[in-house]
């Protein structure tokens, strides 16, 4: 494999360099990003298709292509991760079934998951495919541009967007915009594809509807009898910090939300940290700027802030899960229930061909791993509901299977230090079969502090680690926190028990869910 060019220590040595990055102090991957942005190397991937992996320049490959979605995966070696953009979750049944063929490419090797971002990652693909899988996904609308390293992430937004009852605006035009404004329309945004990390964007559509551990939220609210939005900003789940979005006190009009997102987003990305990367979220410059003094910087780059009339959050969010009436007279959606979002390539044409026979060849991702379908007539539900595929992707799954959401885990993820998907789900299915719970509670695993299945979120959340084993070496062990929730009274989970060696894992989390949660074993 190619080596890249070794970098001076700062910016100074470094040609053509926004001037956002003149004078500072880089890091190596700073230093990287800042000698060849990483959407550059959209014109090389044919290149790179015909050359192989082994032959592609190092930082290319396992850092820019991921410009482009495209994860090289060290545990699979030549097997990359390609991960999507889905605004709001909202992929149609033709999109769904390209997806899946793409995944049949890969046989064994080849899955998918649902995200926490309500997106999808495909595994098992090859360099070699690579232009033909863009070129097929563009054809249906589908991109992977920006979706990954320090760009802009996938929007998210209300699952059950225009089909909500409850819902006080429909969110889809607004992820759509911020997506097109964010990516310039999937062509790639030279403005926004060199930021300090990551960023995530959210537009609420409920009172339900929280996505409080986002960059930045809009949350649907009413002022002087016009409906537009109140701005929460400084959301993080990392291994550095966890800490829920703050008001910004604003109040911007639905045709504003692009440029005060551009007002945001461009105050960080000018002076937020390059150095030391474990500082470089947007929550820790906000910290270290005060919220305040922040405030009167938008103002500066925005313009005058109307104060924010304020949210309203509901207690807790709605269960999507069954079949539930839409605001459209006579249809119906349905929520299904994916086991920790993994999906096969026959899975995909499956739900596809569900969506198109009973439905309106639509599907809706959540971001607790899960399935929507939508526009389910009244006359169909019978036959709907009588669909064998329904034995696989519950319409009514028990209450610990329904509530858990994991990361990937060390199947795939060189980061993550326990296998969080199948221990989840095998603690799910035991514990389900074991004890009955009065509702449904949501358990987040992830396999590592960078939180990616967002553990302090959940009521019990599970974080990967090491710890002694009773056999006396090191192995696969968690860190137990409880009592995260987000509504009008958010709060992370707190560190109960710490380094559970994953053997005692369902030991442990039987006596939680009976001490803490009101489960009781449950009659034969």
């Amino acid at each position: 494999m190619a080596s890249s060019p070794p970098f001076a220590s700062d910016s100074r040595q470094i040609s053509n360099l926004p001037p956002w990055l003149e004078g500072k102090k880089l890091n190596k991957i700073e230093q990287n990003k800042a000698a060849k942005d990483g959407l550059l190397v959209g014109d090389e991937i044919e290149k790179f298709a015909r050359l192989g992996w082994e032959n592609v320049d190092e930082t290319d490959l396992q850092l820019r292509l991921k410009w482009y979605g495209m994860f090289w995966r060290p545990k699979t070696p030549g097997l990359f991760m390609l991960r999507l953009r889905i605004p709001n979750g909202v992929i149609t049944a033709e999109q769904l079934r390209v997806v899946g063929s793409i995944v049949a490419r890969y046989g064994s090797h080849g899955s998918a998951d649902i995200t926490t971002r309500q997106n999808i990652q495909l595994r098992g693909v090859l360099l070699e495919d690579l232009p033909d899988i863009l070129s097929r996904l563009k054809r249906v609308g589908l991109s992977t541009i920006q979706s990954a390293f320090d760009n802009p992430r996938n929007v998210t937004g209300n699952p059950i967007a225009g089909i909500d009852s409850q819902e006080i605006v429909d969110t889809r035009p607004y992820t759509m915009e911020l997506q097109d404004f964010l990516t310039n329309a999937g062509d790639g945004n030279p403005e926004f594809s060199n930021l300090p990390r990551k960023w995530n964007t959210a537009v609420a559509g409920a009172r339900d509807n929280f996505l409080l551990h986002n960059d930045i939220v809009f949350h649907p609210v009413e002022h002087r009898g016009v409906m537009g939005f109140g701005v929460w900003i400084g959301g993080i789940l990392s291994s550095q910090m966890n800490a829920y979005a703050i008001p910004l006190n604003a109040w911007v009009r639905p045709d504003e939300i692009c440029r005060m997102t551009a007002a945001v987003l461009t105050l960080w990305r000018d002076h937020g940290e390059r150095d030391k990367r474990p500082k470089g979220r947007f929550r820790f410059y906000l910290d270290l700027v005060g919220l305040g003094a922040f405030r009167s910087m938008v103002e500066e780059r925005y313009g005058p802030l109307t104060p924010d009339p304020g949210s309203v959050f509901d207690e807790t969010p709605r269960s999507h899960y069954g079949i539930h009436p839409q605001k459209q007279a006579d249809l119906h959606y349905a929520g299904l229930h994916v086991p920790v979002g993994r999906l096969k390539a026959e899975d995909f044409q499956d739900l596809a061909t569900l969506a198109e026979r009973h439905g309106a060849a639509e599907i809706r991702l959540t971001e607790d791993q899960n399935v929507i379908l939508t526009g389910i007539p009244t006359a169909n539900l019978g036959a709907f509901q009588a669909e064998p595929l329904l034995q696989r992707f519950s319409l009514q799954p028990s209450h610990l299977a329904a509530g858990t959401v994991s990361c990937t885990g060390n199947t795939y993820c060189s980061f993550a230090l326990t296998n969080t998907k199948d221990q989840a789900l095998a603690a799910a299915e035991q514990l389900d079969r074991e004890l009955e719970l009065p509702a449904e509670l949501k358990i987040h695993w992830t396999g590592c502090p960078n939180s990616c299945g967002q553990a302090y979120m959940g009521a019990i959340g599970l974080t990967g680690t090491k710890a002694r084993t009773p056999e006396g070496g090191m192995g696969e062990a968690y860190d137990i926190t409880l009592g995260g929730r987000q509504g009008p009274d958010p709060q992370l989970g707190e560190l109960h028990h710490k380094g559970v060696p994953a053997s005692d894992i369902r030991t442990v989390l039987r006596e939680i869910l009976v001490q803490h949660f009101g489960a009781r074993p449950r009659q034969v």
